[in-house]
């Protein structure tokens, strides 16, 4: 039987996937795609590359996660998600599952993909450009040269825990930063780091910013991320 498909779609231009990952979603009958249920409305931030490129003519199916700390729906989600996966297989479907930014970096795919191996079905992974990639590219700025060592740090709490990673590293990349934003916001504006500001990057609504004190007031959303170097 053929191969399930685990697909990074990249960081929301849907011109920003690989011509590898745009063949297979061709060839494939079933795609499996994330969303979010905030107040009861699902969303998708994927669902609108795969209309990009034409795709409304496969069989769709999204699977929701409630934005919440508590993990109990995800998981549920994650369960019911890969059954469906493993039948849809069994019946000789050709599947693809697909994922925001890269498949490997918190993509909600990896959950999905360890119930797959589980089950012993056969997968293939296609990795995609990152949201951090395409951020230093459109602030035209480096993420590290030479030596430089780069972190990766999710949910950031405080001013100290970052000023803490730059005892070992060049580069931080904070992703998920709503949550402590407010925590540390104020203090970044008083070191002399150089500080690249993210926020939905690849759709239209996608903004850039290196002054920090422009997000005062602003509303940070889920799809953000801060480059900050020494």
């Amino acid at each position: 039987m053929s191969s399930i498909y685990g697909i990074a779609l990249g960081p929301g231009d849907p011109e920003l996937i690989t011509l590898k990952a745009l063949r297979i979603l061709k060839e494939v009958d079933l795609i499996f795609y994330p969303g979010s249920i905030n107040d009861g409305v699902e969303k998708s931030y994927v669902y609108p590359i795969l209309q990009y490129h034409g795709l409304e003519d496969k069989e769709l199916r999204g699977f929701f996660l409630k934005m919440s700390n508590n993990r109990t729906q995800a998981s549920e989600i994650y369960t019911s998600t890969a059954e469906e996966i493993k039948e849809a297989h069994q019946l000789g479907k050709k599947i693809a599952i697909v994922c925001e930014g890269d498949i490997s970096l918190y993509a909600s795919f990896s959950y999905i993909l360890e119930k797959l191996q589980h089950f012993e079905l056969p997968i293939t992974l296609i990795p995609g450009v990152n949201s951090f990639s395409l951020g230093a590219a459109l602030h035209k700025t480096p993420l590290s040269l030479l030596n430089d060592k780069i972190a990766i740090v999710p949910r950031a709490k405080n001013i100290e825990e970052i000023t803490h990673y730059f005892e070992q590293f060049d580069t931080i990349i904070l992703m998920k930063i709503r949550s402590g934003w407010h925590n540390f916001q104020s203090e970044l504006t008083q070191k002399s780091w150089k500080c690249y500001y993210c926020e939905r990057l690849g759709t239209d609504e996608a903004y850039i910013t290196a002054d920090i004190t422009a997000l005062t007031d602003r509303d940070i959303p889920y799809f953000s991320l801060l480059i900050i170097k020494k």
